[in-house]
């Protein structure tokens, strides 16, 4: 994947996955904005987003590489007697990112939820770090230190940090540090995860009291599952087509592109927030350029990444 047969193989793979992601980003993007302005509660876009998603999953079961991985991953799922409890925690935490993604925008925290995104690289590297027992380099470690000082500045001003920012860059690490830790980050795994919360969102879209009120609105909503099953493959193919540090890179236009929606949703930003995404933004920069760095490490020694 990393090194192509030639270089025209290599340069229209890498210009695919950098489409891919470019895809992807502004597709969570218009799902963000879309959660913002239709008339319906976070509730049943949720629900609607989900069952959405569990339609499109399922129809990878129409191929018999899609049921083989569906079969391993069941088994990842099954192998313990403690694995279906671990399996109900990873529904529950992905469950309310998940619900929070279009709750944030349609109740005005629409910044502090882009502010939980941009936290979230960082809040990954000490997760990794203390669950794992990765190795951390320290350029990583100054950069989770800028991080610190963004916080801590944001505090000392306002003095407070909404629970929104804190749900986001707490939870999603600790989905993907545990999915890791227990072995149950295989590829279809996201899809169990999804048809497990299916009733619940069943139920959400039946007993919901604000649907939307026009066909546009209907539209939207169903807009909303479809955008979400799309990203989703979007990211999985940009994964396998470019080098690990520039899909790393790229990764960051997503909180970068829900600010902008922030704004286009009219919220607005005040003093110590630019200090805030400013601090932030060095902070990715650094682990940006740290993840290229040693990616030509292990490049130049002939380590598989």
């Amino acid at each position: 994947m990393f090194f192509p047969m030639n270089r025209t193989g290599a340069i229209g793979d890498t210009a695919r996955g950098v489409g891919a992601v470019v895809v992807a980003s502004s597709l969570f993007g218009l799902i963000f904005y879309l959660s913002g302005v239709i008339d319906a509660s976070a509730e049943v876009v949720f629900g609607w987003r989900i069952v959405v998603t569990f339609a499109c999953y399922s129809l990878v079961l129409l191929f018999p590489s899609g049921r083989a991985m569906a079969r391993d991953s069941w088994s990842a799922l099954t192998r313990t007697w403690w694995s279906p409890l671990v399996f109900g925690l990873l529904c529950a935490l992905v469950g309310v990112q998940l619900w929070l993604f279009s709750w944030a925008p349609l109740h005005g925290h629409a910044l502090d939820a882009s502010i939980g995104f941009l936290l979230l690289p960082l809040a990954l590297v000490i997760g990794s770090r203390v669950v794992l027992r990765s190795r951390v380099s320290t350029w990583q470690w100054v950069a989770v230190g800028i991080a610190a000082v963004a916080v801590v500045v944001n505090i000392a001003v306002t003095p407070s940090v909404s629970w929104v920012t804190l749900v986001i860059c707490t939870g999603y690490p600790a989905y993907f540090v545990v999915r890791r830790r227990v072995g149950m980050d295989t590829p279809m795994a996201f899809g169990w995860e999804v048809a497990a919360l299916t009733p619940l969102s069943g139920w959400l879209i039946w007993s919901g009291t604000q649907h939307p009120s026009s066909i546009a609105g209907t539209v939207a909503l169903l807009s909303v599952g479809l955008a979400g099953a799309a990203a989703m493959a979007a990211y999985l193919a940009a994964s396998r087509l470019l080098p690990l540090p520039l899909f790393g890179l790229l990764g960051y236009l997503e909180p970068v592109l829900l600010v902008a929606v922030a704004f286009a949703l009219g919220e607005t930003i005040r003093g110590v927030d630019t200090v805030t995404f400013v601090l932030l933004g060095l902070a990715l920069a650094l682990l940006a350029a740290e993840g290229y760095r040693a990616d030509r490490r292990r490049r130049s020694s002939g380590v598989s990444p």
